[in-house]
């Protein structure tokens, strides 16, 4: 089968399967580049400052050797480093989302995956099985809470708003504030 083929056949394609195709592709053509810029930009924005251990805070950190973690996108080395002061040891990803993760390389398309707005099972789907549900959902909430740690600033200025109407149902609910008490237990009967 020669590439025209594939092209005809990815033609005949619906969206859905479009996607999935595009999401293989993608992550065969740059499996080790995408979690390797990752990890390179928190090394930058974690040491910009020299080499800080985060629990208490001392300045005095030496590298401590390197070591390999094998995932299924293959071997990964990372340097270790040491406290003097405590002499603990921890890596570059100490302390961020990408801690104790075993399959860093499919944290990027999980990302993009969730800003375009798809389920966790719809992620699982398009990930081709290769994590959970259950480790999306854990991942999705490591993210979230990265996010608010990250300082924000308030809005200033002049902004505008439309009324917005929503839909909601108190059916189901046990302590509805407004609740109308029937008639015959106001007197008491």
């Amino acid at each position: 089968m020669d590439l025209k083929e594939l092209i005809e056949l990815a033609k005949g394609l619906d969206n859905r399967d479009k996607q999935q195709l595009i999401r293989f592709l993608q992550s065969e053509t740059k499996v080790a580049a995408a979690p390797t810029r990752v990890i390179d930009e928190i090394q930058e924005q974690k040491h910009k400052d020299g080499l800080v251990w985060p629990h208490c805070h001392s300045r005095a950190v030496v590298r401590f050797g390197k070591y390999t973690i094998s995932t299924r996108a293959g071997a990964v080395k990372r340097q270790r480093y040491r406290c003097k002061s405590c002499l603990h040891t921890f890596n570059d990803l100490t302390n961020t989302p990408l801690q104790r993760t075993r399959r860093p390389h499919l944290w990027v398309s999980f990302i993009e995956l969730m800003i375009e707005g798809f389920s966790l099972r719809e992620c699982a789907e398009l990930m081709y099985e290769e994590v959970s549900f259950v480790t999306l959902f854990y991942w999705r909430h490591k993210i979230l809470a990265a996010l608010k740690q990250v300082p924000t600033e308030s809005f200033q200025g002049i902004v505008e708003m439309d009324k917005t109407y929503f839909l909601d149902s108190e059916k189901g609910r046990r302590n509805i504030s407004e609740r109308m008490v029937p008639l015959y237990r106001q007197q008491g009967v």
